[in-house]
């Protein structure tokens, strides 16, 4: 081999020895590269993974929280056509008792009712008629003094009766009795269910 040949031998073993020399940097660096990049997509799954576990777990709560105000509303909604169908009977049975009986609850509500000074009592047409004739007298007998209750024209009600005074009127005929105790009962239900 000339002096020739062996420079350019050497020259090829050092182009060789430094093109492998790179090769393997570039190779090391790639695969740096792609641990880097397997890491951070590894990273990226578990990341988007707790995301989805966390939106399914919200979604389970509000479904589970919807489910149970339905089921809440759907007890309040029977309860509350208890409440009515039981206040309907209620005033059937009122409105069907014998004479003596149905004017005794009258007299108790109209205690109840009766306020300071004088007042005028309206009864529907049917009470008016089969008022008892000492009915009135046996209400003024029992109350204090300073109250009083007179016997007013028919009142355009089904049943139970009005007490006027002045410009205030007492309205307590039946329906509406019915229809205070029905809200009362609805706003117990409210509280009960949903606090």
């Amino acid at each position: 081999m000339t002096g020739l040949e062996k420079i350019l031998s050497t020259i090829e073993q050092d182009s060789n020895d430094r093109c492998r020399e790179i090769t393997e940097q570039a190779q090391k660096h790639a695969q740096e590269i792609i641990d880097a990049a397997s890491a951070k997509a590894q990273e990226d799954i578990e990341n988007a993974k707790a995301s989805v576990d966390k939106k399914v777990a919200e979604h389970d709560g509000a479904i589970e929280a919807s489910v149970s105000m339905t089921k809440n509303r759907i007890i309040l909604e029977g309860k509350l056509d208890i409440i009515s169908s039981t206040l309907e009977r209620a005033l059937e049975v009122i409105k069907a008792l014998p004479k003596k009986e149905y004017f005794e609850i009258l007299k108790g509500l109209i205690l109840k009712n009766v306020r300071k000074g004088e007042g005028v009592l309206c009864l529907s047409k049917e009470d008016t008629e089969k008022l008892p004739s000492n009915f009135i007298d046996s209400i003024n007998n029992a109350l204090k003094r300073g109250y009083k209750i007179s016997l007013g024209e028919s009142a355009d009600i089904d049943s139970g009766f009005i007490l006027v005074y002045g410009d205030i009127d007492i309205n307590c005929s039946f329906d509406a009795v019915a229809s205070a105790k029905r809200e009362e009962l609805r706003d117990t239900l409210n509280e009960m269910l949903f606090n």
